[in-house]
């Protein structure tokens, strides 16, 4: 097989896969615009101005995964810079555990969680789903990773012209550190938007469960409806994969670069 035969089958190849991941996509399009054997935009048009629980829902789901993110962001790229650039009693014990909380699977935290956020009373509040989320491990580990390669030579001459450890960590270290910070906020982003289990156990009534649990719930009559929502579902992701592609490459890089 000569090298053109053989570039031939892998596009060949690539296309029959993307065709395969994209067969769920074109299906949920397409069945959103199908009603009683025809075309018809009114299943939009009962989602986006017929229904406002629909777009509210939406709306309360982005803002708390917009909550979740720059909460996590924040305790990460803290919590980041202290791991790679200084030394405490019992550093190396903490981190451990820290990845062994990263590696457990979310089924094992939930009772430990929902026993804390009951001794909280923030059970049956969209506080029990923002809290846990903002102190998930995952985002500690990428800023950690990436302040490590850091030059200390920089951040010595920081210290140098008068930087306290904050002015530092903000003037020198995150803006050297875009692509790890938007990876990490982009990742949590996602995780709060796909939640499903946590809003089960934690909230109590369905009016505030987030657009991800409540599509579950609507009726086989509704099915129409439900492919405009699951539409709507798809389009924060969407936009900020395409603003930040770069961006979570490079973080995913330098998570594994150390």
């Amino acid at each position: 097989m000569n090298k053109k035969t053989y570039q031939y089958g892998a596009g060949i190849l690539a296309l029959l896969l993307a065709l395969i991941c994209m067969f769920p996509f074109v299906f949920v399009l397409a069945g959103s615009f199908w009603r009683e054997g025809a075309l018809s935009w009114q299943a939009y048009y009962d989602v986006f101005l017929a229904s406002p629980q629909y777009l509210n829902r939406f709306w309360k789901s982005l803002g708390m995964c917009i909550c979740i993110a720059l909460g996590q962001v924040t305790v990460s790229a803290l919590a980041g810079y202290g791991f790679a650039k200084y030394r405490f009693p019992g550093k190396n014990l903490i981190y451990f555990c820290l990845m062994i909380l990263m590696i457990l699977p979310l089924q094992v935290t939930l009772v430990p969680n929902y026993i804390m956020l009951d001794k909280l009373h923030m059970l049956g509040t969209e506080k029990a789903l923002i809290l846990p989320g903002i102190f998930l491990p995952l985002g500690t580990f990428l800023m950690t990773q990436c302040f490590k390669s850091l030059s200390d030579e920089v951040i010595d001459q920081a210290k140098v012209d008068g930087c306290n450890l904050l002015e530092t960590m903000i003037r020198i270290a995150v803006p050297m550190s875009r692509g790890a910070l938007v990876c990490a906020g982009l990742l949590s982003f996602l995780d709060a938007w796909n939640m499903v289990e946590q809003p089960i156990a934690y909230l109590k009534e369905f009016a505030k469960y987030p657009l991800s649990v409540a599509l579950a719930y609507v009726s086989p009559e509704q099915a129409v409806r439900q492919f405009v929502c699951c539409i709507l579902v798809l389009l924060p992701p969407l936009a900020l994969f395409s603003c930040f592609n770069k961006e979570l490459v490079e973080g995913i890089v330098f998570g594994e670069e150390k």
